[in-house]
């Protein structure tokens, strides 16, 4: 039997960070996943006698190590299975480059689609990233003020100069919105993971019914694609059970 490519991933949340299980837990696909480690190992302690090689050995700990790459970014992987924690709806947009000359020293930004202004990200004085200071008040020239709110103020000698204009707004009505928390350590989120590879009539399937994830990673790059990784361990589950595998030979 012989099997191709990336397969399939699924998760199913189980257990949240605070040690509740879900009342319905939502299974999720690891959208084009890229690749799938599986790296199951045992510790192994050897008995020697005079001679060179060993003459016995015993099985100690074991441990499966399991990593994901994919390049759909979808938020519930990350609340469900990695944070463990409860996402609401909500969408932060960051706008670059607003251009605007100050017209009686000041610019009030006005977020698009009825969006609510969110947080400064600083103004520019040209497209190569050269600040304007931000002061409390009484702006001299290359400075500023701002109330936070969309509203900035400048110096009167900057009046008519361009200025560039970074910042955010958010929607409460769309996307998705995590704001993790700093929750007591020791309780763990953990879900199940089913994997799946068909190739030529011949049928692979994996599963493994309790799950941890210890890392994430995301790695943004010129002129290429952000794929996050999720590093993860198989446990055993209350029936003992640590992983099922299924093959058609």
């Amino acid at each position: 039997m012989r099997h191709f490519g990336s397969g399939v991933l699924w998760a199913t949340p189980m257990q949240n960070a605070l040690g509740s299980a879900y009342a319905t837990p939502t299974p999720f696909q690891f959208g084009i996943l890229q690749d799938v480690g599986i790296d199951a190992s045992f510790e192994e302690k050897l008995l020697y006698g005079t001679n060179s090689f060993p003459v016995d050995s015993g099985r100690g700990k074991g441990k499966i190590g399991l990593k994901a790459k994919f390049a759909n970014i979808n938020i519930l992987p990350f609340t469900a299975a990695f944070f463990g924690q409860s996402s609401v709806k909500g969408l932060i947009v960051t706008e670059r480059d607003e251009v605007g000359k100050p017209a009686a020293a000041n610019i009030t930004v006005a977020p698009p689609n009825g969006a609510t202004f969110f947080a400064s990200l600083g103004v520019r004085i040209d497209a190569n990233g050269t600040p304007m200071i931000r002061v409390g008040a009484n702006p001299k020239s290359g400075e500023y003020t701002t109330d936070g709110a969309g509203a900035y103020v400048f110096a009167a000698a900057d009046v008519g100069r361009r200025v560039f204009i970074d910042y955010q707004h958010i929607t409460q009505d769309i996307g998705e919105l995590l704001t993790v928390r700093n929750l007591p350590m020791g309780l763990t989120p953990t879900f199940s993971l089913d994997f799946s590879m068909r190739r030529n009539g011949k049928v692979l399937t994996l599963t493994w019914p309790n799950v941890t994830s210890s890392k994430l990673a995301l790695s943004s790059k010129q002129e290429d694609f952000m794929v996050p990784e999720l590093d993860m361990s198989a446990l055993a589950n209350e029936a003992g059970e640590v992983w099922k595998w299924s093959a058609s030979e």
